[in-house]
């Protein structure tokens, strides 16, 4: 089981038939307590080889995490990275393979399936999604016909041939990345490829999967949700809810009727004091867009009046749906006594000396350390409609803060991702209550489950698999 985002490349050996894959991990950095799963479970001795049904006389993957690799900013995007994949694999390797953390990964059938394609030629191998609708995650893009065209489901892993590498590699020298931003990756990345037609599409692999009830998958997506220990306490969770008088009437009725009641600490922020709410207004204007200042009025109220045993800050709009129990699940697996900014993570500029920073729809998590370090600094709104997630991640970058990213948050609506993609998620947020209805989007994607209940990983199905 691979615990971090992983890109295998098969280098090729003296052993006639045999080929070994290189792993690269496209992993974010992470906050793990002191005693929690480790983060990556390989065989890493001849004496435990059997146990990943790989024979002893072969080499096992090289696994490299991506966060290690390179403290590039944008290394998490991935295309800034192969032309070191090029220069240090082409000699000697025929593919790499990606993967995330939560992927779980059989070797041989890996090998098997990657020797039916031709590693001399440029292939773009995947689980395929398509959009059912067009999207503005995607900017609408095929919207005359979104199934049209297909991108990589990441949890099931995808793979690029080295031939493919190099020409990649050929054209970022030649031409700098054009986006501003980087929004949803596996979109972007089979755009990039595909080059209007230039390039090759993506080739959809039975045996990458994200479920494992078919015998011929190579690998699996693991679909429950990360536990590290007990889930944090509700009591060290303060959540912000940022509304405005406008919306007191339709927006926080359907936060009190879903998810609010999960909350043991909640407050909500306006431009209106209103006690039937009841709402806190922290003095600063509304705004139609943006909202740096009443965020960071927010961190300020946080830090200097909220007790100082509540670890956790969440900031959500009066139109993201979330799961309080899920989080706390999740929060399990970061250290609250570090600087932890947690949430979908978009990028601004990362070509050119950008930054990351957590989308404030889907909701953003911080620990009190990170907003001890942010509120310490002297970086601020330059004014108050600035946007409030972008001027925080130019901050947090300045300040060696890194933006961690769970694809659980979503900044849209479940209607604007692929019904296979969020099929093998159990997702902690979603944003937007346009043309749904958001009390029922709720009851079937986020309603407390079976999926949450508090069982910790006990790291089964181990065996052949990495």
């Amino acid at each position: 089981m691979v615990e971090m985002n992983v890109d295998f490349s098969a280098r090729r050996t003296g052993r006639v038939g045999t080929e070994v894959p290189i792993a690269v991990a496209t992993s974010s950095t992470y906050f793990p307590l002191p005693v929690t799963r480790p983060h990556l479970i390989i065989c890493d001795s001849p004496r435990r080889l059997p146990c990943c049904g790989v024979p002893a006389f072969q080499e096992l993957p090289q696994v490299l995490l991506l966060h290690e690799l390179s403290k590039q900013e944008g290394a998490w995007t991935i295309l800034p990275l192969l032309p070191h994949f090029s220069v240090t694999y082409s000699r000697n390797s025929s593919w790499i393979f990606f993967c995330e953390e939560e992927t779980r990964i059989q070797v041989p059938k890996l090998l098997e399936t990657l020797r039916r394609y031709d590693p001399s030629k440029e292939w773009f191998l995947g689980k395929a999604l398509h959009d059912e609708e067009s999207t503005i995650i995607h900017h609408y893009a095929f919207s005359e016909n979104p199934s049209v065209f297909k991108y990589p489901d990441f949890a099931a892993g995808w793979a690029l041939s080295l031939p493919l590498v190099n020409k990649l590699t050929k054209r970022l020298k030649r031409e700098s990345l054009k986006s501003d931003f980087t929004i949803d990756l596996k979109h972007e990345i089979a755009l990039y490829i595909w080059d209007k037609g230039d390039g090759p599409a993506l080739t959809p692999v039975p045996e990458l999967c994200t479920d494992s009830m078919d015998a011929r998958c190579a690998t699996t997506g693991h679909s429950s949700l990360p536990l590290c220990g007990n889930p944090v306490k509700k009591e060290d969770i303060f959540v912000a809810v940022k509304t405005c008088k406008k919306f007191h009437g339709d927006r926080i009725p359907i936060v009190k009727q879903t998810w609010a009641g999960q909350a043991s600490h909640i407050e909500y922020y306006s431009d209106h004091a209103d006690s039937s709410i009841p709402t806190v207004d922290l003095g600063v204007p509304n705004t139609d867009r943006g909202h740096c200042g009443k965020t960071f009025a927010i961190l300020e109220r946080f830090l200097n009046l909220s007790h100082d045993k509540i670890a956790w800050l969440v900031i959500v709009d009066d139109d993201t749906l979330i799961s309080i129990p899920r989080l706390q699940r999740l929060l399990s697996c970061y250290d609250a006594d570090g600087p932890v900014l947690l949430g979908e993570r978009y990028g601004y500029g990362l070509g050119a000396g950008g930054y990351s920073y957590v989308t404030g729809g889907g909701g953003m998590v911080f620990s009190r350390e990170a907003v001890r370090r942010l509120l310490s600094s002297q970086c601020r709104c330059h004014s108050n409609d600035a946007p409030d997630d972008m001027v925080l991640g130019m901050c947090s970058s300045g300040l060696g803060i890194p933006v961690t990213h769970s694809p659980l948050f979503h900044q849209a609506r479940p209607v604007d991702y692929p019904e296979a993609y969020l099929s093998h998620q159990v997702p902690v947020s979603f944003h937007k209550h346009w043309n749904i209805d958001p009390v029922k989007a709720y009851i079937t994607w986020l309603a407390p489950g079976e999926e949450d209940e508090a069982r910790p990983d006990a790291g089964q199905g181990v065996k052949d698999e990495l």
